[in-house]
């Protein structure tokens, strides 16, 4: 009690002395909210309100061509052209309809009454008066806002005005209405972010609600009497056993008024100035005690919050520096000797396990490797059979050589990663004899740059590329095919490129699967490169396919930039 009853009492003269002063000032600060979002929306009613008077000056009382093209509009040309001038004047999100009278009694070569929007004919003597004409016309020129009634059953907000003879300004010819004013209007509406359960409500000089926000109701008599002969207000009621909050806000130049009905418990959890302060207080007080409850409970406290640390900071295989201070012989230091016990433990498993991994990567490296040689020095010595077979030319020996360049660099004593020069010998070996065997078909372009070529990459990466580019791209062309490769850095990375021109259309899904593995039967080649890639330099690098511009296909690898170490 000697604790918990100041609290109390302080408390309760708080929230006594502070509720009055509370109510007051989230009145006047609604009803200053309240004003401005009613001047934000009556600007935009100003705004629309604006065009449209400029578009009557444009096309009836400043040109008098205008005027007469729209008096006497009968095609489907003009009623298309009068639409389109419309649309261009609409703007967000609303409509425009132009009601002409028909008193020239033109024929239109279809029934414009079924539009919703745009160019209009009307003829109060064969269709009678529209429900808002006369409204309209007692305005003269000026504008008034209303509900008008669109397709089924709905309503919309409407600014409309009556469009006057320029040869006789006491004759109305026609009426020009925005409609869908709500969406403009709805925009500003919830700009503003009411409390919870809050309602708004936007009304008209003739007491119609054009719009309304939230789930409330609200008692239209009852707030007709209190705000008689007002501008704007506040003022608390009772509703339903709840204190409710209403402020009202109401401006001449469009006869409307806006009003905001908002439950008062949704904004009593704010605090005045003084709770604050008594709340701050309360806090310095209670810390006080709160440190001295700690420092009688630090030797329990102590050791727990040591030990939480530890396992915030701990990861698997990362040392920490252990503090034997703590080691005691009670139950807390049975347990931090526990801890310690179980994260050396688990450290060296980690150790074994990572050591177990990049041994696995050196054995599937080695495996992937052997695999991709002996089909190499298959299609190499296939190449020279048919040569020799088909020509006997004595270019043989250079073919020889470009062998013995392919199985030295192929097999590179052992080694799984070479300089990119070598690896851009090894594939220009087997680009000759790939022309030696197929003289004249295709063409082989180099774009290299030199200064990559002493860094590293896995070995016999391009052949398999430019194999497939040549067997699968360009083989069937007769002489029109060519092949590019290029090797150039790209943004902290080394980018290999091999294209061709081929004309067979490209699956890109099956290219796709066969990277992930998903397709078995075919693309060893591509597929053991990406893996090799992959396992090297991780899941960021490797090989992807896109399309060629101008048809065919492009490869390219992305790899990071390694120096050759001498």
């Amino acid at each position: 009690m000697f604790i918990v009853g100041p609290f109390l009492i302080v408390g309760w003269i708080s929230a006594y002395k502070g509720s009055e002063s509370m109510s007051n000032e989230v009145g006047r600060t609604t009803l200053q909210l309240v004003k401005q979002n009613h001047v934000t929306m009556e600007k935009t009613l100003s705004s629309v309100n604006e065009r449209m008077i400029t578009l009557l000056d444009n096309h009836f009382f400043s040109d008098i061509d205008q005027y007469e093209f729209w008096t006497r509009i009968e095609t489907l040309g003009e009623i298309t052209e009068a639409d389109a001038i419309l649309e261009r004047w609409a703007s967000g999100g609303t409509e425009i309809t132009l009601y002409m009278a028909n008193k020239a009694g033109k024929s239109t070569p279809f029934d414009l009454t079924a539009k919703t929007k745009g160019f209009k004919y009307f003829d109060e003597k064969r269709d009678g008066a529209l429900e808002w004409a006369e409204q309209t016309r007692r305005e003269g020129g000026a504008a008034t806002l209303r509900l008008t009634a669109q397709e089924e059953d709905r309503t919309t907000v409407s600014l409309m005005r009556s469009i006057m003879n320029p040869k006789s300004y006491d004759e109305t010819i026609g009426f020009l209405i925005v409609s869908k004013l709500e969406v403009l209007l709805n925009r500003d509406l919830v700009a503003v972010q009411l409390p919870k359960h809050a309602s708004s409500f936007l009304y008209n000089g003739s007491s119609e609600l054009l719009l309304k926000s939230g789930e409330g109701q609200l008692d239209e008599k009852k707030l007709a009497d209190v705000v008689k002969g007002k501008t704007d207000g506040y003022y608390y009621t009772r509703e339903g056993g709840q204190k409710w909050l209403y402020a009202y806000s109401s401006l001449s130049l469009f006869d409307t008024r806006l009003i905001y009905k908002i439950p008062f418990e949704s904004m009593t959890a704010g605090q005045s100035e003084f709770q604050w302060i008594l709340m701050g207080a309360s806090a310095v007080y209670m810390a006080f005690v709160l440190f001295f409850v700690l420092y009688l409970l630090r030797m329990i406290v102590k050791p727990l919050v040591k030990l939480v640390s530890l396992t915030k900071i701990y990861e698997p295989g990362k040392k920490l520096d252990w503090d034997d201070d703590h080691l005691r012989t009670d139950e807390f230091g049975i347990l931090y000797g526990a801890f310690k016990k179980m994260t050396t433990r688990l450290d060296h498993s980690i150790e074994e396990s990572y050591g177990m991994q990049i041994k696995q990567k050196e054995v599937e490296l080695s495996t992937l490797h052997s695999q991709i040689t002996p089909h190499l020095l298959y299609n190499t010595l296939d190449s020279i059979y048919w040569y020799a077979l088909s020509s006997g030319n004595t270019d043989v020996g250079d073919m020889v050589k470009d062998l013995s360049k392919l199985l030295r660099i192929g097999l590179s004593k052992g080694k799984t990663v070479i300089t990119i020069g070598e690896e851009l010998e090894h594939v220009q070996a087997y680009s000759r004899l790939q022309k030696k065997r197929y003289p004249n078909t295709l063409e082989i372009h180099w774009d290299v740059d030199e200064t990559l070529l002493s860094f590293t990459s896995p070995k016999v990466i391009l052949q398999p590329l430019v194999e497939n580019a040549i067997f699968h791209g360009v083989s069937g062309m007769d002489g029109e095919g060519e092949i590019w490769v290029r090797i150039a850095r790209g943004d902290g990375e080394i980018l290999m490129t091999v294209e061709d021109n081929g004309f067979l259309p490209v699956d890109m899904n099956r290219l796709e699967s066969i990277l992930a593995g998903e397709t078995n039967d075919k693309g060893y080649g591509i597929r053991n490169v990406h893996q090799r890639i992959r396992l090297h330099f991780g899941e960021a690098y490797g090989l992807r396919y896109e399309p060629r511009d101008g048809g065919g296909l492009k490869v390219i690898i992305n790899m990071p930039l390694h120096p050759s170490v001498s």
